[in-house]
């Protein structure tokens, strides 16, 4: 390139370069990518935009059983994701991540709620309620007696016999649900 060619270039108009490192690094994270979607159920990938040829290499992947078959299809993928608008999925991938982030969340304190309701009674059952407003008063009431009764009882057991928590789990689960739903 001669000196006017160069000079002919105005300061708009940049000339990008990507170094040959930067170009693999760019590469390594569409795999992962990739491998990502391979690694999602079927439900979290129906939340995904993703275009046909992408969709058919995904199934294809989650259907190979040899480790290098598979580790070509999921540079394959990342291929594909190239030419494709990563916008969208970055933002559908992300908001799965926050909603199982969540759900953990609620699983939790629906583990202290239960608790708390066990030992307590029926005041946190109306306190339950007016913070998450969506429960069914009646329900909870059953369970937080059944849950009381099946408390007394497993106290009561000899030493090496198995507790019953199947009311428990059935009041968190009841107040997991409430949960979400607010």
């Amino acid at each position: 390139m001669s000196k006017e060619d160069f000079e002919s270039y105005s300061d708009e108009e940049e000339i990008e370069l990507v170094s040959r490192s930067q170009i693999k690094r760019e590469t390594q994270e569409l795999q992962e990518m990739g491998e990502q979607l391979v690694d999602m159920s079927k439900n979290q990938l129906a939340n995904i935009p993703l275009n046909p040829e992408l969709s058919e290499a995904i199934v294809l992947a989650r259907r190979l059983k040899s480790r290098e078959a598979k580790r070509r299809q999921i540079q394959f993928i990342g291929k594909l994701l190239r030419n494709t608008d990563m916008e969208p999925i970055h933002q559908a991938i992300e908001k799965i991540r926050t909603q199982g982030q969540r759900h953990q969340l609620y699983r939790q304190q629906s583990i202290e709620w239960a608790e708390r309701i066990c030992q307590e009674g029926p005041s946190i059952v109306e306190e339950f309620l007016t913070e998450f407003y969506q429960g069914d008063r009646q329900q909870l009431r059953q369970l937080q007696r059944g849950a009381a009764k099946e408390a007394a009882a497993n106290a009561k057991l000899e030493e090496g016999k198995k507790a019953s928590k199947t009311q428990f789990s059935k009041l968190q689960q009841c107040l997991l649900e409430a949960m979400e739903l607010q």
